[in-house]
């Protein structure tokens, strides 16, 4: 419940209904707690899991995607689908007393064997607090439009405290860490995990948005980000979540660099993955030294992440 909305924002411009409905799929299976599910499909939906909340940023960018604006029915709907969404985050997964969040599993972040999850299972980290903030700030823009100020004001003072606690608990100073929510040790990994807070991007400040950029550089290989870097001693070139590149983690960085300011290296990461897969295909992930393909050799995020960059790539150059 995560790559429909790299669909939908492929979908946005030439499929708007389609986009639409693309986006509210898993929003249709919502539980009493306001979960999204794992994953579905044509024969199940499964609950064992969640994916990491995008979905605010993601609804940003179908707005402007969208070639027909929103109605007051539609915004209302989305609206009380991501209070939900977001209500279940702040109040079923965060630990009594805590300020941010965690992932009760690696598969809940969408980066299922990331090393950031090596030290342990239920983890406090910074990309989900990162996307988190971004889904505040869109409600609270959605609660603007709705003319309902007290809910806008409640979603711009939590985002404000769970950015400061983002910052205070796992900013080092250079780099952001996890915490154990069990035992609230400290860890660093070698992981582009840790760097997705860049995906908040404007909302930074300058020094962590500098940092996180010089780190995810020294990612970049001549065919895109690697999950691991290559240097490191986790690092597997068919490792999953250890080293391959992915699509959906390549589009939120480029796009949090964008908004950022760091426009030459968005750049780069665009080109560098526009080329891998107009070279190798959109598999599910591709190696990251070789740019082979690998697993699934035909995905749908992939493609989707192509045409959202490419399209992007076309309006910036002006064609």
């Amino acid at each position: 419940s995560w790559d429909h909305c790299f669909n939908a924002l492929a979908l946005a411009s030439g499929s708007p209904e389609l986009a639409w409905d693309q986006f509210h799929l898993p929003f249709d299976h919502q539980d009493e707690t306001g979960a999204l599910p794992d994953s579905v499909t044509h024969s199940e939906v499964l609950y064992n899991f969640v994916k990491p909340p995008i979905h605010g940023w993601a609804f940003g960018h179908l707005r402007r995607l969208l070639t027909t604006p929103l109605g007051q029915a539609e915004l209302t709907e989305a609206y009380d689908r991501l209070t939900r969404w977001t209500d279940f985050w702040l109040a079923a997964r965060r630990a009594p007393g805590a300020a941010l969040p965690h992932y009760q599993h690696g598969n809940d972040s969408g980066w299922d064997n990331a090393t950031t999850f090596d030290p342990a299972r239920v983890v406090v980290t910074a990309d989900l607090a990162a996307f988190l903030i971004l889904q505040l700030h869109q409600l609270a823009d959605l609660a603007d439009e709705l003319r309902r100020p007290d809910d806008a004001l409640r979603w711009r003072r939590t985002a404000a405290e769970t950015q400061a606690a983002m910052l205070d608990q796992l900013w080092t100073g250079d780099r952001f860490v996890a915490r154990g929510v069990g035992s609230g040790d400290p860890w660093s990994t070698s992981s582009l995990l840790d760097l997705m807070p860049v995906a908040l991007g404007e909302h930074l400040p300058d020094d962590v948005s500098n940092a996180l950029a010089a780190r995810i550089e020294a990612h970049l290989t001549p065919y895109g980000l690697a999950t691991e870097l290559p240097t490191s001693p986790h690092y597997l070139s068919d490792g999953y979540w250890r080293g391959p590149i992915w699509a959906p983690a390549t589009v939120l960085v480029e796009d949090g660099l964008r908004r950022a300011g760091h426009q030459r290296l968005a750049d780069d990461v665009s080109a560098r993955f526009r080329a891998l897969c107009e070279t190798h295909g959109f598999a599910e992930n591709f190696d990251a030294l070789t740019g082979t393909g690998l697993r699934d050799r035909a995905y749908t995020w992939t493609a989707a992440s192509y045409l959202l960059l490419a399209e992007a790539h076309t309006h910036r150059v002006g064609h």
